[in-house]
């Protein structure tokens, strides 16, 4: 660890154990390891007796209501919150409107355009997931990993690394990963509810986008529009784990999924191989993320969104074919 993570680390573990009514905060549309890592920071200071916020202005998805303390997240923060940790965000607009003016003490993350907004910061993208993170820094700052919490963990490290198939996966992060098996988390029923299992709305979502799935080269895009949704009887917001569908195509350097939501807003997300760095691409929208996932949020209508990204996406590995360069990295 460096002196500067070293230091960041011991002002963390200080926060923390000083605090009694922290309020702990995320993105919005919350993936699994935004669910999972904000359960898992609760829990760890409800076992050392504070009275913990774990809030989501949406809510969570179905799927991740299996773990324990969800039944404890609330859509809004309640007064006398006495520090506020942000956990898989990589900036304050990304948590909600209703937070974006907050002052943050603990910023917790692993996206590389995570732009530091809080007093401190351990930002570490080479990590696969922030569960990751926790998993590594919650017994050093002296919080026991129960089985609870180790199936709160494990479940951020599973899906944000899609079941450990993404490229930034390490020995380390399975050394983590039989840690938390080794605390108590069960990998077979973990992978099975946060990977496996559909419901059948979620079923017939994907067949709509799905028959829709053009290509272009090694470019692949799809959308979920909102007769979609009303059509399969979707109630999430979130995308049903389409992109992982995508992103397993052969072939294909680049997958964008175009979500689209109320009031004129595409959700894009881009997935990629270990040869493109889409955060980069989504940077150009306002978005960020990781090199193999990222995504951007843009006010338009559907056509004109679609035309616009895949434009840009299209050009940018155009440009990087004929330089024959590996961004990936950068």
């Amino acid at each position: 660890m460096s002196r500067d993570n070293q230091t960041c680390s011991q002002e963390i573990r200080s926060l923390l154990h000083s605090a009694n009514q922290p309020l702990i905060l995320s993105h919005i549309r919350p993936d699994g390891d935004a669910v999972a890592s904000v359960l898992a920071m609760g829990l760890a200071l409800q076992a050392d007796g504070k009275k913990v916020q774990m809030v989501f202005p949406e809510g969570i998805s179905a799927k991740f209501k299996f773990l324990t303390g969800s039944d404890q997240i609330r859509a809004q923060a309640e007064p006398g919150y006495d520090l506020v940790i942000a956990l898989d965000c990589a900036d304050k607009n990304r948590m909600g409107a209703d937070f974006a003016d907050f002052n943050v003490d603990i910023n917790i993350d692993h996206h590389i355009t995570n732009d530091n907004f809080a007093r401190q910061n351990m930002v570490l993208p080479e990590e696969p997931a922030t569960a990751a993170i926790l998993a590594q820094f919650l017994p050093q700052w002296g919080f026991p990993i129960t089985p609870n919490i180790a199936d709160a963990l494990l479940t951020g490290i599973l899906t944000d690394t899609i079941g450990f198939r993404t490229s930034n996966v390490s020995a380390n992060s399975l050394r983590l990963a039989a840690n938390l098996i080794e605390n108590g988390a069960n990998l077979t029923d973990l992978y099975e509810k946060s990977l496996v299992s559909q419901t059948y709305s979620a079923s017939q979502l994907w067949g709509f986008a799905l028959s829709r799935l053009e290509k272009k080269g090694r470019l692949a895009w799809t959308s979920i529009t909102l007769e979609d949704r009303k059509k399969a009887g979707y109630a999430g917001r979130d995308d049903a784990d389409l992109t992982n569908i995508l992103s397993a195509i052969e072939n294909i350097d680049v997958s964008v999924l175009f979500n689209e939501k109320d009031n004129s807003i595409i959700k894009v997300s881009w997935r990629s191989n270990a040869t493109v760095n889409v955060s980069v691409i989504a940077q150009c929208f306002g978005g960020g993320g990781h090199p193999p996932a990222a995504g951007a949020e843009i006010t338009g209508s559907l056509q004109e969104v679609q035309n616009m990204v895949l434009e840009i996406t299209d050009s940018y590995l155009k440009q990087n074919k004929s330089k024959g360069e590996n961004d990936y990295g950068k």
